[in-house]
C-alpha cells in the first residue's frame, strides 16, 4: 500500500526564505518597512490590499478611538492581573483582551454584521430596511448594538469619526444604512439614544471594505494599545490592592445552608 499523500498547508498571509520576509505578496523589508504604519498593516493582513489615503486615515482614527475609556472592566482584569502575577507582562494584556466580547469592545463586528449581512435579508431603502431591523430586534427582545451609552449622550468619538468619513468623501452606504437605524430606533423608543462610537467603527469599517468578523479586530489592536498602558502603569503606580480592598469592603456573605 502506497503512503498517503500528506496534505499541503495553503497560506497567502506571509512566508520566508533564508533573506526575505513576503507579507501578502510584499517584501517586508524593502515595501512595507518605513513605509506604511501599524493600521496599513492591518488593513493589507485582513483584505490583502493596502489602504487607500482615505481609507488609513478613517482606520487610524478608529484605532485611536476605541484605545483607551478609562477604567473598563478589561482594564481591572489586567491590573488585577499583572498584580497577582507580576512576571507575567503578557498575560496581564491578554486577560484584558479576553473581556473584548459582545458587551464592551466586541459589538463593533455585531454593528457590522448587521449592516452587511443581517440587511441583505430585507428590500427596500435604507430607511425601509432600518425599520424592519428595528422590527426584528424588538420582536426578538434583542438591543441593536452601537445605539446608547451611560456616560455619553452625544458620543465625540463617533461625532469625529462621521466628520472624518464625511471630509475624506470615503464611502458611506452601510454608515447611512446604520443613522437610519439609529432614528427608527430613536423613534420606536420615543427617546434620545447616542449613536456610540461602536456603531460609527462598525459602520464605517464596513465601508471602507472590512469583513465584519474581522471588524471586532480593530478594537482588539486599539484595546491592546491602551492595556500595554495600563499594565505599565500599574507596574509603576499600583492601584490593583485598592480595587482588592474595596471589593473586599463591599462584599457581604451569604450562606449557602441559609443559616
Amino acid at each position: 500500500m502506497s503512503p498517503r499523500p500528506q496534505p499541503r498547508i495553503e497560506t497567502s498571509m506571509g512566508t520566508l526564505t533564508v533573506d526575505t520576509i513576503t507579507v501578502r505578496g510584499r517584501n517586508l523589508v524593502d515595501d512595507l518597512m518605513g513605509n506604511i504604519d501599524a493600521a496599513s498593516l492591518f488593513f493589507l493582513e485582513v483584505t490583502g490590499r493596502l489602504p487607500e489615503e482615505a481609507e488609513n486615515k478613517l482606520l487610524n482614527a478608529m484605532i485611536v478611538a476605541i484605545a483607551e475609556h478609562g477604567m473598563m472592566p478589561s482594564v481591572i482584569a489586567a491590573r488585577l492581573t499583572i498584580f497577582g502575577a507580576p512576571e507575567s507582562f503578557q498575560g496581564a494584556v491578554a486577560s484584558g483582551l479576553l473581556g473584548a466580547g459582545d458587551v464592551f469592545v466586541g459589538p463593533t463586528s455585531n454593528v457590522a454584521r448587521i449592516l452587511q449581512v443581517e440587511a441583505a435579508e430585507f428590500e427596500g431603502s435604507p430607511a425601509e430596511k432600518a425599520e424592519k431591523i428595528v422590527d426584528k430586534y424588538q420582536q426578538q427582545g434583542r438591543r441593536i448594538p452601537g445605539l446608547g451609552h451611560p456616560h455619553h449622550p452625544v458620543d465625540p468619538r463617533s461625532e469625529k469619526l462621521l466628520a472624518m468619513q464625511r471630509e475624506l468623501g470615503a464611502p458611506r452606504a452601510h454608515t447611512d444604512l446604520m443613522l437610519a437605524i439609529h432614528k427608527a430606533a430613536c423613534d420606536r423608543r420615543g427617546k434620545h439614544l447616542t449613536f456610540n462610537a461602536v456603531a460609527a467603527v462598525g459602520a464605517i469599517a464596513s465601508d471602507i471594505g472590512i469583513d465584519w468578523r474581522a471588524v471586532r479586530g480593530i478594537g482588539l489592536v486599539a484595546r491592546t494599545i491602551g492595556l500595554i498602558g495600563h499594565v505599565f502603569e500599574e507596574l509603576n503606580r499600583p492601584s490593583a490592592q485598592a480595587i482588592w480592598n474595596l471589593v473586599e469592603e463591599n462584599s457581604d456573605y451569604s450562606d449557602p445552608q441559609g443559616a
